[in-house]
């Protein structure tokens, strides 16, 4: 009778540590276009503006690589500044040039393209402003 007792809490513990990790998991409110520069007729390079906080935070900036008819990834870049240049040096890779602050980025960036991953090489130059 205790074994199944201390199973069922176990379960159920579970459980509810799962719906409150689900319930709790922040969610990205991109609210605004900000940045769409083509790198091939297929692929492009987005950002949006990220409206969490609402009045309480400023905003932040969320950039993509994203492939035609593919749902956005990832953001390679999040920073607290809308104002990137995107200059394309070629269908897979790109020069980035931002001023001011860098929450988080990654130059590991893949797109899916006729069902087979390619790298996209990513060149930052960043500057503090």
């Amino acid at each position: 009778m205790q074994k199944i007792k201390a199973i069922s809490l176990i379960f159920f513990g579970a459980l509810l540590a799962y719906i409150a990790s689900n319930l709790f998991q922040p969610t990205d409110n991109l609210d605004q276009q900000i940045l769409d520069v083509a790198l091939s007729d297929t692929v492009s390079v987005v950002g949006f503006r990220n409206n969490n906080g609402n009045a309480t935070v400023s905003y932040s900036y969320n950039f993509y690589v994203r492939s035609e008819g593919e749902e956005l990834p990832s953001p390679f870049l999040i920073s607290g500044t809308p104002d990137v240049n995107v200059t394309a040096k070629g269908a897979d890779s790109f020069a980035l040039d931002i001023t001011g602050k860098i929450y988080q980025f990654t130059n590991i960036v893949w797109i899916n393209k006729n069902g087979s991953l390619l790298p996209i090489h990513v060149e930052l130059v960043a500057k503090n402003g």
